[in-house]
């Protein structure tokens, strides 16, 4: 069975696997085995960062579908004469532009919000997965034969399928794939350490946005007449970097007193802060083990204390009763003094 396969892959043009009387894109199956390997991936992720693992399935489906909503959307407004005389076409394509990824991360942020999951955990949880997804789309490029670098006299080239111009090239598929799988065992340490909120997503938005800018000088550029300085993926690479600094420093800079985090939570409570305020005291930096505890506990109150069935409101009146004793505690226990620690 497996020689079979092989042969009728070779057979058939590049990146195309025949199985009877259908031809289905490696890259596609690739993509596809991909993103349920970094969902699986993200179930164990999401023990260190106080989230239900079911909680971060479902994101990781949002992002999924928001993704392929506003790929085809981008088509369809390109294209609509196109579309309505080849619809399934259309829909068919593969393609996922930096607009569309744009798109789906705003999709994403408001269901985010919408659920009141803390955005910073989440990043963190996925933070590993990204990693392995991009690793898995790197191996799909390299079989496809697209992505492909530029021409090499070193001894490790290899030539593209169904090239048979530029001879051998960079395997930057495969560079890509290893800096990628490198860069998604360190988030994994750094998650499992649980040292600060956000420094997982930090390392991973930094470093894949520095590998994948270098990278794409070694790639075919994707328009050799055009006038642009940077390809397209450089762009993205460029304000993935800046994110991963923003999430990186800027949040390092938050701290919170133990009576502004008893404010905090009375107004939460109160719903004066629309929802919001409570970000402040999620995404603190905090040495106080009275702040701390109540960071870990607020995220976990939903979990605790699941809202009744169609409720809006972020945990059950258990979980609400407990968030009322941390504000007495916060304003009342003697203040923690970092000096007798040390």
């Amino acid at each position: 069975m497996g020689n079979a396969l092989s042969a009728a892959l070779l057979a058939e043009v590049p990146g195309m696997l025949r199985i009877g009387s259908m031809r289905v894109p490696v890259f596609g199956l690739l993509a596809a085995l991909g993103v349920i390997a970094a969902l699986l991936l993200s179930q164990y992720t999401a023990r260190f960062v106080g989230i239900a693992p079911g909680l971060l399935w479902d994101a990781g489906m949002t992002v999924v579908v928001a993704a392929f909503v506003a790929s085809r959307l981008i088509l369809i407004a390109a294209a609509p004469h196109t579309f309505t005389t080849f619809p399934m076409m259309v829909l068919l394509l593969p393609s996922l532009s930096p607009l569309g990824m744009l798109l789906a991360g705003l999709a994403t942020y408001a269901w985010l919000r919408w659920k009141k999951l803390p955005l910073l955990q989440v990043l963190d949880a996925f933070a590993p997965s990204a990693c392995l997804l991009a690793a898995v789309l790197a191996l799909a490029h390299f079989v496809e034969g697209t992505a492909a670098g530029m021409p090499t006299r070193l001894p490790w080239g290899v030539v593209t399928p169904g090239d048979h111009i530029l001879g051998k090239v960079h395997p930057v598929q495969i560079y890509a794939l290893l800096l990628w799988l490198a860069i998604g065992a360190w988030a994994l340490r750094v998650l499992t350490q649980g040292k600060r909120r956000g420094e997982a997503a930090a390392w991973v938005l930094t470093l894949g946005g520095v590998v994948t800018f270098l990278l794409d000088m070694l790639r075919q550029p994707v328009e050799s007449q055009g006038s642009a300085w940077l390809d397209p993926a450089q762009y993205v690479a460029i304000v993935a970097i800046l994110a991963g600094f923003v999430v990186g420093f800027w949040f390092r800079s938050w701290s919170v007193t133990r009576t502004e985090a008893a404010e905090i939570l009375e107004r939460f409570l109160d719903g004066t802060s629309g929802g919001w305020g409570h970000e402040t005291l999620e995404y603190a930096v905090v040495e106080d083990p009275l702040i701390l505890e109540v960071q870990r506990r607020f995220v976990s109150l939903p979990n605790e204390f699941p809202p009744a069935p169609g409720s809006r409101a972020y945990c059950g009146p258990e979980g609400s009763q407990v968030l009322r004793e941390y504000v007495e505690k916060l304003r009342h226990e003697p203040n923690f003094d970092l000096k007798e620690t040390r």
